[in-house]
């Protein structure tokens, strides 16, 4: 086409928003009748900020868009199961899929399969390509690999077999491009005279991007602001690293050259410098002066993100805005714990993975502990809750709350956000009638919170913000941080595409794997061009030694003289942080604020006992971890047979029952093991009493959640059994005595029936239940038998333990109540001696 004069760039690209204004202004357009194009939400609030700012009073703004927004103003990437397939469903529906595969062969396995496929699939339709419309057969023929002919044939049945079960309803790739080629519609309805429309920071390395540029740069009302500044040899462009190459693509194909863009001056930079750079072309041999630009290089990541912290604080404190530029997730989760310890208010909307969020890692870390113990929970919550996902989840979260490590406030935003996004894929299991083992919902919830962002609200009072690559383009700030500046990191591995050779993938349009290198070059030309620049790497990641980015390998190769000397100083402050001066150890009781959270009987009876160990357990949330050159114990001789029992029919004999304990036993110990021939004699002994009490107790519910309000704090339950009229709890060593249940001493049992009595066990309230009995099932070796308390003991009981109860509330619903230790010669309380400092204490 004719050139309009219409395609700018702007002498510094760390000051794009002042062309942007200087094109406005030029129009002589009223601002409410100007639409401006940007790339991302982020960047359509720093165009409002700066309009305002120049301006200086209220005004009508211009229509700002995030590309992506339909003309409607609806947004596509919106979850919307009504109008597209959400990306989530196409995972799991192409998983389930290709778990059908013989050399797949399972969900878990599937997962990472599908994401390659959608990714794939995705970039098809950005160059307007339907998967389903491509002979796969013809296109990957006999001359290539019997592994590229056996994927085609999966990707030709996928691709039909996908729009039957999708009904024909668009994914949310093609509603995007479908939202933006309406946007082409409607600009070119727009009055010439009176109307100012722009595309600014945009790379146009998407085709249907490109194609709303091409119609806004054909007219005269159109106007287009480029990222960087094209210049220099053009057959470097056409190389797909180079930084320019989508913008060349985007001018040849409209008939123009790099020479009919149009600089904006905005002040001085280094572009030019950086153009030459990652030209393929040296010829400045005397040196560059960078020396706004400062690199550090430290030991490891922890230690970068510590620096990347320090160079921040220094800022803030300075009156600086900060713009922190991190290419990972991990790398934004060891900022947060960093700025955490610093006390450093940022903004870090740009958002962080919910796989990294306390409550995705304690789900995920639940079912690890599960999956490798071999535990049953899952599936019997599952089966339970009709295999909805997420009511599992919320039963699981509910009875094993005190197990979620780490600890998770379950209503927080994080923590809303990640249920969610759970119900979500949840729904989109159960609309597939897909059902999971323990393995394969872990592995969908990995993938699902790995994939989402979960953002905290903007805050645009802090002086520091934290974002990635792509939502930092238009950001500039008074200092600007650049991390992970290793290859494979920054820049990242591009598209690589496992299904079809590499002559195929060019021929029907999918990116170059260099694709993403391109435009993460030119994010790191453009914003190394603020007024004061850190580069931060790791020499070691993951125990893995790094290799430096080629960016700045290209910076040094072009002779460009930036500034060492910061290092030493920074890393000196960074390191000297952990050198954390002696303090004497306090041995006084610790006296935290009033704890008036939802308790446990177990932990109730440990708070009566040693108020210490409660302290440690309950409210600092510790526990002891298993010796790892123990082998089993009475602990798991507990839980084996708690287990066993809890899963028998209510008709169990007792030659049934010592044939599951000993299967049990089996895997836990193996059979050669001494210890297995000890178990099985108390297995023997056990049996006969344990098959007589289920028989007595048949119609009982097993391992049923309660609770019970004293005192306005919640006491919670996980009851072994509870019927109508009776709690039962077993015990695989001795019972409490009679004198401590009477005193009150003992609260589980009695409290577990006030729970029964008051309606606590949801589905017993019937009038049986206001004067319920209480067993023990005792398991002690040589000593087996059945101990009850008829309903006026068990009454007495409940009496006593609800006085011994409320005491003890009263005792530490103040805010500075000593939690003692108390010495005990019951082990069950002295697991935290070590922690206590016992053997140091007077």
């Amino acid at each position: 086409m004719v050139s309009n004069n219409n395609i700018f760039c702007v002498s510094n690209p760390a000051k794009m928003l002042d062309g942007l204004w200087h094109v406005i202004c030029e129009s002589g357009i009223d601002l409410s009748n100007i639409l401006v194009f940007v790339p991302s939400r982020r960047s359509a609030r720093s165009v409002e900020k700066m309009i305002v700012d120049k301006v200086g009073h209220a005004v009508i703004l211009p229509k700002i868009i995030p590309l992506g927004v339909g003309v409607d103003g609806e947004d596509i990437e919106e979850y919307n199961n009504s109008k597209t397939v959400s990306e989530l469903e196409r995972i799991i529906t192409m998983s389930y899929l290709l778990a059908k595969i013989p050399s797949i062969q399972n969900i878990t396995s599937a997962i990472p399969v599908a994401r390659t496929l959608v990714t794939m699939q995705d970039y098809l339709e950005n160059s307007g390509i339907d998967i389903a419309d491509i002979n796969w057969a013809e296109l990957v023929d006999e001359k290539y690999a019997q592994h590229f002919q056996e994927k085609a044939k999966i990707l030709s049945v996928l691709g039909n077999v996908e729009k039957n079960i999708f009904n024909g309803r668009d994914t949310e790739t093609k509603a995007r491009n479908s939202a933006v080629y309406k946007w082409c519609d409607y600009v070119k309805k727009l009055p010439d005279d009176n109307s100012l429309i722009i595309v600014c920071g945009s790379t146009a390395s998407v085709p249907v991007t490109k194609k709303l540029m091409s119609v806004i740069a054909s007219l005269k009302n159109g106007r287009i602001i480029l990222s960087g500044k094209i210049s220099g040899n053009v057959d470097d462009f056409k190389l797909d690293t180079n930084p320019y190459n989508a913008e060349y693509k985007f001018l040849s194909d409209i008939g123009l050259s790099p020479k009919d863009v149009q600089e904006i001056y905005v002040g001085d930079s280094h572009i030019d410098f950086m153009n030459l750079a990652f030209g393929n072309t040296f010829t400045n041999d005397a040196g560059y002066d960078l020396s706004n630009c400062h690199i550090i290089e430290a030991n490891r990541e922890s230690e970068e993100a510590a620096i990347a912290a320090e160079i921040a604080a220094r800022a803030v404190k300075a009156n600086k805005s900060v713009l922190i530029i991190t290419p990972d997730a991990a790398g934004n989760q060891r900022l947060l714990t960093e700025f955490n310890r610093r006390g450093i208010v940022a903004d870090f909307s740009g958002g962080v993975s919910g796989i990294a969020t306390p409550a995705g890692r304690a789900i995920l870390n639940l079912f690890d502990d599960w999956i490798e113990t071999g535990n049953s929970n899952f599936e019997n919550i599952y089966s339970l809750f009709n295999f909805d996902l997420f009511n599992t989840v919320a039963e699981i979260i509910n009875r094993f709350e005190d197990d979620l490590l780490p600890v998770v406030v379950l209503d927080d935003s994080a923590s809303v956000q990640v249920w969610m996004e759970i119900k979500k894929l949840s729904d989109c299991l159960n609309s597939q009638n897909i059902r999971l083992s323990i393995k394969d919902a872990r592995a969908f919830i990995a993938d699902t919170l790995s994939k989402m962002r979960v953002r905290a609200p903007m805050n645009d009072m802090a002086r520091v913000v934290v974002l990635g690559t792509i939502e930092s383009r238009m950001q500039t700030a008074d200092v600007v941080i650049l991390t992970g500046l290793n290859e494979g990191m920054f820049p990242s591995m591009g598209y690589a595409n496992p299904w079809l050779p590499r002559g195929v993938s060019d021929k029907i349009g999918l990116p170059s794997p260099n694709h993403k290198v391109s435009l993460m070059a030119l994010d790191f030309m453009t914003l190394s061009c603020g007024p004061d620049v850190y580069w931060l790497r790791s020499r070691v990641s993951g125990g893995v030694q790094t290799q430096e980015s080629r960016f700045l390998s290209r910076v040094m190769a072009a002779h460009g003289i930036f500034d060492k000397s910061a290092a030493g100083e920074m890393l000196r402050a960074v390191r000297l942080r952990d050198i954390v001066p002696a303090k004497s150890l306090s041995y006084l009781d610790p006296t935290p604020p009033a704890d008036r959270s939802d308790v446990y009987v177990t932990s109730l009876e440990v708070l009566i006992h040693n108020p210490y160990a409660f302290y440690v357990k309950h409210i600092l949330h510790l526990s002891p971890l298993k010796d790892f050159w123990v082998g089993s114990d009475a602990r798991d001789f507990g839980i084996l047979v708690h287990d066993v029992l809890e899963h028998a029919p209510q008709n169990a004999t007792s030659e049934y029952l010592v044939s599951k304990m000993d299967e049990a036993a089996h895997e836990l110990i193996g059979q050669n093991n001494l210890i297995f021939y000890i178990w099985h004699k108390r297995f023997q002994e056990i049996a006969p009493v344990a098959a007589q009490m289920l028989a007595d107790t048949s119609g009982a519910s097993v391992e049923i959640s309660g609770s019970v309000n004293i005192n306005g704090r919640t006491i919670r339950a996980r009851a072994d059994r509870v019927w109508n009229d009776g709690v039962l709890d077993i015990k695989t060593g001795l019972a409490p005595t009679r004198a401590q249940i009477m005193k009150g001493n003992m609260p589980q049992l009695p409290l577990e029936a006030l729970m029964l009595k008051n309606g606590g066990f949801k589905p017993y309230t019937s009038s049986l239940s206001k004067t319920p009995v209480m067993k023990f099932l005792q398991l002690k070796s040589h000593d087996v038998r059945l101990i009850e308390y008829n309903s006026e003991e068990t009454d007495n009981a409940i009496n006593a333990t609800y006085n011994k109860v409320v005491e003890v509330f009263n005792m530490y619903s103040r805010d500075g109540s000593a939690y003692k230790y108390l010495p005990t010669n019951d082990p069950k309380y002295r697991d935290i001696d070590d922690f206590a400092r016992v053997s140091e204490r007077d």
